[in-house]
């Protein structure tokens, strides 16, 4: 047997199939799980899961937080599907989001094995360059990283019913610098593109999981070891267009009295707003067409497809409408 393979050695490219397949294999094995936090989610939420369904999450584990709309049904039907793996109903009316979230990453671990979580909420899109999350992770598959850092990119809406064709986000907000060499500084409608967003999210390694912040912020594992990631690029829809804002503001009134102070500051303040009769002029004010050509002259605000683009290249379409 020795002689004969020494005599027909193995082909250079039979040794590379051998290989990718081998390292396929070992990709595909990552046990990838996605937690969800939603409430009122409907106009998103189907979207979301079968979007990073075709990222590669293998399966959700959702809480519904006291959802008065058709949220829960399409979590039933998504789960008869088999994409949905747990429903939690949680009632009581605190946002308690750091205990939800620790649940479900527990029994994403200990039940269904998971080797990596993604803590998302339902306007959060996460997009691998790789455009499977399992291929980037691999890369860590023999290192000691067990947290990649992910820098959220906000929206910029345009008013539109199709929020997610909308294409306008903003990529590179301006330095302080900059804000005051164009006199904007003390514009109160600039006061959102100046700086950092200050919204970096976390996924991570169920190993040696110890407790997940408030927001998905960041998380405490033992021996840990984070670097923040350029492959992975987090798009977040947290204001869609006026009348799906507006709603969200009123599915949080009740359950923001219970945040606590230092918790939850912007969308009290959007209650704020709201309640005051405000919030209508001051979204006008931020989010209108001669500010939004004014950030993309600028370089602040960009023209970015790539969630549009994925979600019509794969054909997702939402099925419970």
């Amino acid at each position: 047997m020795i002689k004969n393979f020494i005599k027909y050695p193995i082909s250079r490219t039979a040794r590379k199939k051998v290989r990718n397949y081998l390292k396929e294999k070992q990709m595909n094995n990552i046990k990838l799980i996605m937690t969800l936090l939603v409430k009122n989610e409907e106009d998103i939420l189907e979207t979301n899961i079968r979007f990073h369904k075709e990222m590669g999450i293998d399966g959700f584990i959702v809480t519904s937080h006291n959802s008065t709309d058709r949220t829960n049904e399409i979590l039933e039907q998504l789960k008869q599907e088999g994409l949905v793996l747990e429903i939690i109903y949680e009632t009581i009316p605190e946002y308690k989001q750091d205990l939800f979230v620790d649940r479900m990453i527990k029994l994403a671990k200990k039940k269904y094995h998971a080797d990596w979580i993604i803590n998302a909420d339902a306007d959060e899109f996460y997009y691998s360059k790789d455009l499977n999350f399992k291929k980037t992770l691999f890369k860590y598959n023999k290192t000691n990283i067990n947290v990649l850092m992910v820098d959220s990119t906000f929206l910029f809406p345009d008013d539109r019913d199709d929020f997610l064709n909308c294409p306008y986000f903003v990529t590179k907000p301006f330095q302080e610098f900059e804000a005051e060499m164009l006199n904007i500084k003390q514009d109160n409608n600039m006061q959102l593109f100046i700086g950092s967003q200050g919204c970096t999210k976390v996924i991570h390694k169920t190993k040696n999981y110890k407790k997940i912040a408030m927001g998905n912020h960041s998380v405490k594992i033992k021996f840990q070891k984070q670097i923040n990631s350029s492959e992975i690029s987090l798009y977040h829809y947290h204001v869609k267009n006026y009348n799906e804002t507006t709603k969200k503001i009123t599915r949080y009134i009740d359950s923001a009295k219970y945040m606590p102070n230092g918790q939850g500051n912007h969308i009290k303040k959007m209650i704020e707003d709201y309640n005051n009769g405000l919030y209508r002029e001051k979204y006008n004010s931020q989010y209108n067409e001669n500010i939004r050509n004014f950030l993309l002259n600028e370089g602040v605000v960009s023209i970015d497809k790539s969630i549009s683009n994925f979600i019509k290249w794969k054909g997702i379409t939402n099925k419970y409408d």
